[in-house]
């Protein structure tokens, strides 16, 4: 059983914006998406940096009048990325060790592709849990029964 790949676990080209897009509708792009974070991008598909929910809170709570900024005034530059051939530890620990939870994801060419969040880390490694058998790995039938539940929230069920 292999560890999976973040390809396998990444959701495809994301929602991206240009560092000129208002700020104001990028903030609405987000909300209509029910998205946490968004990418900013140069016209050749480059991460140029992110913008997150996180961001949006600082700035409100400074008081700061988002009205006249737009995105590339206040995201996150030198964003940390990951290659979509990566394993899914790698990305977690990135994650982990960044204190983010939203990775870009790129090609070989750096170009944006996709993006894993820490929610769809740890739903792929409750997968990888009850492919391997977690209740001979020492778990109780709650926390199996707690396993199966989070894949079935994510499938819908």
């Amino acid at each position: 059983m292999a560890i999976p790949r973040v390809r396998d676990v990444m959701r495809e080209v994301p929602i991206t914006v240009r560092d000129d897009e208002s700020l104001i509708k990028v903030v609405k792009i987000m909300n209509e998406g029910n998205i946490g974070s968004i990418i900013v991008t140069n016209e050749d598909g480059k991460v140029m940096g992110v913008f997150t929910e996180r961001d949006l809170l600082r700035l409100i709570a400074n008081n700061v009048n988002i009205n006249e900024l737009t995105v590339g005034d206040v995201m996150t530059r030198n964003v940390v990325v990951i290659e979509q051939d990566a394993s899914l530890i790698k990305a977690v620990h990135i994650m982990a060790k960044h204190g983010i939870r939203h990775l870009p994801i790129v090609d070989e060419s750096g170009s944006v592709t996709g993006i894993i969040s820490i929610r769809d880390a740890a739903i792929a490694l409750a997968r990888l849990l009850v492919d391997m058998g977690i209740g001979r790995l020492g778990a109780t039938e709650e926390e199996v029964s707690m396993i199966k539940d989070i894949i079935n929230i994510d499938e819908g069920v």
